[in-house]
């Protein structure tokens, strides 16, 4: 691991900024301590994050949190490179591990996780106001997808696109959030979704992952079960 301090952020300050930005990654995520959340983020703090529009809030940040230590329980985060210019911190970091559970807005696929992006900090009187962070969402999950897809494409006819909708469908993501994790059109979306229903010979949305279920090797069937009729 290669971390790098510019020589503003050593200039003389009340803060460490440096020591709290790795307290940051390591404590809230690779030792699941939800308690520093708290205590580095100022209660009005704002945050952008993928996959969310516009900006959360300090209890929305725990439960995004949440759900990815849910999708990927092994996840372990390293600090790439590390730079401030004042209060204002810029992160490179590396996110691995597996994809064994829920909170993507996909099945699980048993498949690793290896991430890079980048994070911004703004702190205020030594607690986080502000934090942006940037990664490639929409080509992890279809990476994630891939083994899933192969098998709807062979026993369910089928496209590319369709098993993607299809995976999200049984994970009971609506029209604007499948349109949004694919970069299409909400009315693209609407089209595709109807096309799986006819496709696997059902009429409801929450009957997909039951439908889905069926295929030989998914875990899409323990999904379904836990999903109300």
């Amino acid at each position: 691991m290669t971390t790098t301090v510019t020589p503003r952020a050593q200039a003389a300050t009340p803060y460490d900024y440096h020591a709290m930005a790795h307290r940051w990654s390591e404590e809230i995520w690779n030792q699941r301590r939800e308690a520093t959340i708290d205590e580095m983020m100022h209660p009005d703090c704002v945050v952008e994050v993928e996959g969310r529009d516009g900006s959360i809030d300090r209890d929305q940040f725990k439960e995004y949190r949440r759900a990815f230590l849910s999708a990927i329980p092994d996840l372990h985060v390293d600090i790439m490179a590390l730079t401030f210019e004042g209060s204002t911190g810029f992160m490179t970091w590396r996110v691995t591990g597996t994809h064994t559970g829920p909170g993507l807005g996909i099945p699980p696929s048993g498949k690793r996780v290896d991430v890079n992006g980048f994070s911004l900090f703004e702190y205020r009187d030594g607690l986080i106001v502000r934090g942006v962070d940037r990664w490639n969402r929409g080509e992890m999950i279809a990476s994630l997808m891939q083994v899933r897809m192969s098998e709807l494409r062979s026993a369910k006819g089928l496209t590319d696109r369709e098993a993607q909708v299809a995976l999200m469908m049984a994970d009971r993501m609506t029209h604007p959030e499948i349109a949004e994790a694919l970069h299409i059109s909400p009315n693209t979306a609407r089209r595709h979704c109807e096309r799986v229903l006819a496709k696997l010979g059902i009429s409801r949305r929450q009957d997909v992952a039951k439908a889905l279920g069926k295929i030989p090797g998914t875990v899409l069937a323990r999904q379904g079960e836990d999903l109300p009729g």
